[in-house]
């Protein structure tokens, strides 16, 4: 028989209370409770582990076995899910290998979950996006105000209002993630370039105006992720 040693680490400790279904070349062998240290026995001449997660939209992750483990006798390895922030928690649990595995050595079988969720955080010099983007949220605001005869204007009234809410909300955010800051920063950026779709040209050069800050903005923005970036 062979040992198989698993240890189960999923962010936040969702789904810690189901248990994962493990088939042993396809056939159903146990299950095991989706968190801590599980150890099981397997047939020596097992080729193809899989584990799977749930019901109705299943999670699945397979591991093969090599005669190297067939020699050792044991083998170590990872259970965790394929999390990168709250932000794309949507997409990526839609994604049937949400579930991962992972084979390791004893010695990252000991600091298995220790690492494998850290995030990348910048420290951003000042809070000069913040400042441009509610300048800019505040334009596209007040004159979807002004043009009540431009019947997309109520559009544009939308953009503003949540872009300025979303620039006041994270005004003072000097530590911020790099992808969550990354995305953030992008789709604003975007909704002010669709928000002078909605808006007439009715005052000098507004969409000019718009279009020259979102790329001052993005200028910015391309230096501040530049900057060194810690691990937490």
């Amino acid at each position: 028989m062979l040992t198989l040693n698993i240890k189960t680490k999923f962010v936040y400790g969702w789904f810690s209370l189901r248990n994962i279904k493990l088939y042993v070349d396809g056939v159903l062998f146990t299950k095991f409770l989706a968190q801590g240290t599980s150890i099981i026995e397997i047939p020596d001449d097992t080729q193809k582990l899989t584990f799977v997660l749930g019901k109705v939209y299943p999670y699945k992750t397979n591991i093969y076995i090599t005669e190297e483990d067939r020699k050792r006798k044991e083998i170590f390895m990872g259970l965790h899910l394929n999390h990168r922030n709250l932000l794309f928690f949507l997409y990526d649990s839609l994604r049937t290998d949400y579930l991962r595995s992972v084979k390791l050595t004893i010695e990252e079988y000991a600091s298995f979950g220790k690492d494998i969720y850290q995030q990348e955080i910048i420290t951003l010099k000042d809070n000069k996006t913040s400042i441009i983007s509610l300048l800019v949220s505040l334009v596209i605001l007040v004159f979807s105000v002004v043009q009540q005869e431009n019947e997309l204007s109520p559009i544009a009234f939308m953009i503003g209002l949540s872009s300025t809410i979303t620039s006041l909300v994270y005004f003072n955010d000097l530590q911020v993630e790099k992808t969550t800051y990354k995305s953030r920063m992008i789709s604003t950026m975007l909704s002010f370039v669709l928000a002078t779709l909605f808006l007439e040209n009715s005052f000098l050069y507004l969409r000019f105006i718009i279009v020259m800050f979102t790329l001052m903005l993005f200028t910015i923005y391309l230096k501040e992720v530049q900057n060194q970036v810690v691990k937490v």
